[in-house]
């Protein structure tokens, strides 16, 4: 069995872009005509999820100190 290299989310370049209600949304791109592709989206999937869990106890933070 071969052994594939480790993509970590940091391997990936970041887009920076501007969405239409004007929040500024950092993106990892991903090429699609990478030998790596299903490790890369493993990768922007990881670091996706890892930002929305940290969004979702920062706001339970605050919910419970204004509550």
């Amino acid at each position: 069995m071969a052994i594939r290299p480790e993509i970590t989310p940091s391997d990936l370049p970041t887009k920076i872009v501007r969405s239409a209600d004007g929040t500024i949304v950092r993106m990892k791109v991903v090429q699609s005509d990478s030998d790596t592709l299903e490790l890369d989206l493993l990768a922007a999937f990881r670091s996706n999820v890892r930002s929305i869990r940290a969004d979702q106890r920062k706001r339970d933070r605050a919910a419970k100190i204004s509550a």
